[in-house]
Formats: structure tokens, C-alpha cells, sequence
């Protein structure tokens, strides 16, 4: 944060971490709705994509990728 703020930040001034998490979290809440209520409102047809796979300590990831226009 004191980089993005360009040097008119200082210590003092910055959030706390849970502030911090609590922001990103509700900017991430925010745009999960903006994109449920896009694909839901889509006029033609919505085609997703999956990817599974896993790192060398067999951690599991999924991927979802919706594309319509």
C-alpha cells in the first residue's frame, strides 16, 4: 500500500490486516455477484470449461471457465 500510494501514506495511516482482508473480501463478494448475474442474464448460451490438477505435495486445484457473449 505505501508503493500504490505513491509515498503519501505512512506508516501510521495503513489498515489493519483484518481491515485489509475484509476489503478484499467484500470486493471479491462484489464482483462473484457482478459475474453470477451476468451469466445469468446471458441472452445465448454459456459453454464452460473445466481443468483439474494437482501440485507435487497433492494439493488439488479446479479450474472453471465460463465464455458467452
Amino acid at each position: 500500500l505505501l508503493y500504490l500510494g505513491d509515498g503519501k501514506i505512512n506508516d501510521a495511516e495503513l489498515p489493519h490486516r483484518t481491515k485489509i482482508m475484509q476489503m478484499v473480501l467484500d470486493e471479491y463478494r462484489t464482483e462473484y455477484n457482478k459475474t453470477k448475474d451476468d451469466l445469468k442474464n446471458a441472452l445465448g448460451r454459456i459453454s464452460m470449461t473445466t481443468d483439474l490438477w494437482s501440485d507435487p505435495n497433492r494439493d488439488s486445484y479446479m479450474a472453471v471457465t465460463s465464455h458467452f457473449m
